[in-house]
């Protein structure tokens, strides 16, 4: 292999957790830092328009193309899994969703044997890279950092619909879903979005620091293994333009490779199974089972509506002119849809009596969700998108073969837990009491799926097994802890390893009940100062404040 330079710090992928790393860790000049990414450069405009997701979550050329194994309980269907190749990862790709979790999902972790995780801990990190435009004056929320995140300016007129619809049914308005010690509620949702353009990692944390002469950014590198003498990681092996190149660390080895990434290049390197890497010739470098093992991602189920009214997202010949009117107002002044992600309001709900936390998320689209992949809505409708919380059901990551190129196989066993999918069937019920509310009946809502007809529990039942899919929260992979089913330590280092550790959504013990990406940029900050030796941030306790 050609050797391709030495540096203090080597990260591993470009995504969400890379780009915070990078930035962090190049901070001080004398520490000379490398970000490896697989993917190019986020050189097309699309990554800039917030309602481009449609067009650059499945995209081919700006992912990786991953698929899950057959799942039984989904009628042996294979599901997408979408994850962002290019540079700053899914947050170029995802969409945009800017929501913490439930303050209890924290306390848990912490509870599993991982000290300085409790949301007191966390609070610091998440308000250190928050830039809210809309909460100034809170103890939950920061205005100084690189992050900005803001509401979602003119949302579309159906979102007070929907918010007259579930009001009226009792449910009640969360003002900020960052901002108490519940979530539970409905409300248009906040967004990484800001004067109508993507604020990705990119944006936030890598555009800044360009400059410095200690980071050095490579793109379109393919990372093979990391390098390992004696249970060390001394640097990582890279494949770039047909050459096979040997990028040395000093220091530490940082995957931020993401769920799947990570858990493969351990495996990759030596680490993981014994058994299962001596059957695919791979030489055992560091015996560790967990790794693959806990993976587990949110899971959704649609109920889909067309509409006789022509206030919905949309393109047809009846909203033509306003469509052209909006495209212009976009181009000019960067405001109308195409500022919008598309899925403005959320709700969490208690399903059932007596929980402690909702264990259903309800995403109103006010957009007609198309029969075939295609980024614009076509037509006229909305949709609710219910999502399980907090699956039981656990699977894996495992290598296909030892070709670092191979796709790994992906199995989420997804519904392998038969209770899983009773909120999901419960979330169905409820949502179409919300769109059969009065203030829905001027826009004329005709469901057709799973359609009227499909009344009883076993229709519905098999509705979801026939239909349901990830929103693509994958985590768990490289689980923290201290016992034997842990990957990393609660300083995220692999167990048994020296200078080698994993700061991604991999790490998480559990799912946050709600969207990850906001949770994967606090590791990644957290992981900043335990690399640097830093003194954690004082514990907030904003109940006190």
């Amino acid at each position: 292999m050609t050797p391709d330079g030495e540096f203090d710090f080597v990260i591993v992928g470009a995504g969400t957790a890379g780009c915070v790393l990078a930035n962090r860790l190049s901070d001080d000049p004398s520490t000379r830092v490398c970000l490896v990414e697989s993917g190019p450069r986020d050189t097309s405009p699309l990554f800039h328009i917030p309602a481009a997701v449609g067009a650059l979550v499945f995209s081919r050329k700006y992912g990786w193309g991953y698929h899950t194994v057959p799942q039984p309980n989904l009628n042996g269907r294979t599901i997408m899994v979408p994850r962002g190749r290019v540079l700053g990862g899914c947050s170029s790709t995802n969409g945009m969703v800017y929501f913490r979790g439930h303050p209890r999902d924290f306390d848990d972790w912490a509870a599993e044997g991982n000290p300085g995780w409790g949301f007191r801990d966390v609070l610091p990190y998440f308000i250190r890279s928050e830039n809210n435009q809309t909460f100034r004056d809170s103890p939950w929320h920061g205005t100084a950092g690189p992050m900005y995140i803001a509401d979602i300016p003119r949302p579309n007129p159906l979102n007070y619909v929907f918010m007259d619809a579930v009001t009226g049914l009792g449910y009640p308005r969360r003002e900020d879903f960052c901002g108490g010690p519940d979530t539970e509620g409905f409300n248009l949702r906040q967004a990484t979005i800001y004067k109508g353009r993507r604020v990705s990692g990119v944006t936030a944390f890598l555009d800044p620091v360009r400059h410095r002469q200690n980071l050095e950014i490579i793109t379109d590198a393919h990372v093979n293994r990391v390098l390992v003498e004696n249970r060390r990681a001394t640097g990582v092996e890279i494949e770039r333009g047909g050459t096979a190149r040997r990028i040395a660390a000093r220091r530490e080895v940082i995957l931020s490779a993401g769920t799947f990434g990570s858990a493969q290049l351990l495996l990759l390197s030596g680490i993981g199974d014994g058994a299962e890497l001596n059957a695919l010739g791979i030489p055992v470098r560091h015996a560790l089972p967990a790794v693959g093992r806990n993976f587990h991602d949110h899971l959704a189920i649609g109920i889909l509506l067309n509409s006789s009214s022509t206030a919905s997202y949309g393109l047809s010949w009846r909203a033509l002119p306003r469509d052209i009117l909006e495209l212009f107002k976009y181009l000019l002044f960067r405001r109308g849809p195409l500022g919008s992600n598309l899925f403005e309001t959320t709700g969490f709900v208690r399903t059932v009596p007596g929980l402690d936390r909702p264990d259903v998320q309800f995403v109103f689209q006010p957009a007609r969700r198309n029969a075939k992949p295609f980024p614009i809505p076509l037509g006229h409708g909305f949709a609710m998108n219910p999502v399980l919380l907090y699956p039981k059901s656990r699977g894996r990551v495992a290598l296909a073969s030892a070709d670092p190129r191979a796709m790994p196989l992906i199995d989420p066993n997804l519904l392998g837990e038969e209770s899983d999918i009773d909120p999901l069937v419960r979330s169905i019920r409820i949502s179409r009491k919300i769109f059969a509310a009065p203030a829905f009946v001027p826009h004329g809502p005709q469901e057709y799926a799973p359609g009227l007809a499909v009344q009883d529990e076993a229709g519905l039942r098999e509705y979801v097994r026939a239909n349901a899919a990830t929103v693509h929260h994958p985590v768990g992979t490289c689980r923290m802890g201290v016992d034997g089913n842990a990957v990393v330590d609660p300083a995220l280092r692999v167990h048994g390893m020296e200078g080698l550790r994993v700061a991604d959504a991999s790490v998480f013990p559990k799912l946050v009940g709600g969207n990850t990406n906001a949770a994967v940029v606090m590791i990644a900050e957290k992981a900043a100062d335990m690399i640097l030796g830093r003194t954690a941030p004082a514990p907030i306790d904003p109940w006190q404040s």
